[in-house]
């Protein structure tokens, strides 16, 4: 896959012509002007929730523009991994990431230290300042429950639950690569519920147990991991390995399925 593949001429017009190495590479780098130069407003995941009406079109534009999601020009849809302070870090595309693809393309970035954090981690600033808005100043008052972050793998999952049970943050790890310890450090002090796939032998779900015990071992984290799937998931559920959206989904195709609610 290559970049031309993807984009063809989107970032030309954005392209300066610098003579400083060092603003060429800056240039580079992701940034929010390369996340706004390919924005999209929807999402393939939303389809089966929109046609069921459980969800509208202006909802799903709504998470679009929650998570700043992106879209090549092939229709693939780009989930940018934006950290806490509305820089974006990295893109994932597919099975590739951006990274990948501009260190492909321009030799400048041969020594670039790629760093990854979860997706919709930029939504803890928002919600800073959202909080500062109401005039509150602190994250949370002493008499007001924390709101809950939810994390998934997939981003596609969390930008839809998001619009499902908008009453938690949803955000992705994206991939098993990215789960040290370290990738939970900007949610210290927060409330976090970790929703892994499913699978025949519940090692998804002992593996997060022993991840969730050496995160709270380095920071002030309450960690939870979620049970749902273990508990309610079929035989043929836990063989596709399905996660907690597929779980939800299927009852929209099957009417004698239940949903079960998310506690």
């Amino acid at each position: 896959m290559k970049w031309n593949e993807l984009f063809s001429n989107t970032f030309k017009a954005l392209r300066p012509q610098p003579s400083d190495i060092r603003h060429q590479v800056d240039f580079m780098l992701p940034s929010m002007p390369m996340v706004e130069a390919c924005r999209a407003d929807c999402l393939e995941g939303f389809e089966p929730f929109v046609a069921n009406g459980k969800l509208t079109a202006e909802q799903v534009h709504r998470a679009c523009e929650r998570y700043y999601l992106g879209k090549t020009k092939s229709g693939q849809p780009i989930f940018w991994m934006i950290d806490d302070m509305l820089q974006p870090l990295d893109a994932h595309i597919g099975g590739t990431w951006i990274s990948t693809l501009l260190k492909a393309r321009e030799p400048l970035l041969d020594c670039w230290q790629v760093q990854h954090c979860l997706f919709g981690l930029h939504l803890m600033m928002e919600d800073v300042r959202g909080k500062k808005d109401e005039g509150r100043g602190e994250m949370e008052d002493a008499g007001t429950a924390p709101v809950c972050i939810c994390v998934v793998e997939r981003e596609e999952t969390a930008v839809v639950m998001s619009e499902l049970f908008p009453e938690s943050v949803w955000m992705a790890y994206a991939t098993t690569a990215h789960l040290v310890p370290e990738l939970f450090a900007p949610l210290e002090g927060r409330v976090v519920t970790i929703y892994p796939r499913t699978d025949p032998t519940m090692s998804t779900y002992l593996f997060f147990l022993d991840y969730a015990d050496l995160v709270c071992k380095s920071y002030d984290i309450e960690l939870h991991v979620d049970w749902t799937l273990e508990d309610y998931a079929t035989e043929d559920q836990k063989q596709r390995c399905i996660d907690i959206l597929d779980f939800i989904k299927e009852p929209l195709y099957d009417p004698n399925s239940a949903i079960i609610p998310l506690e």
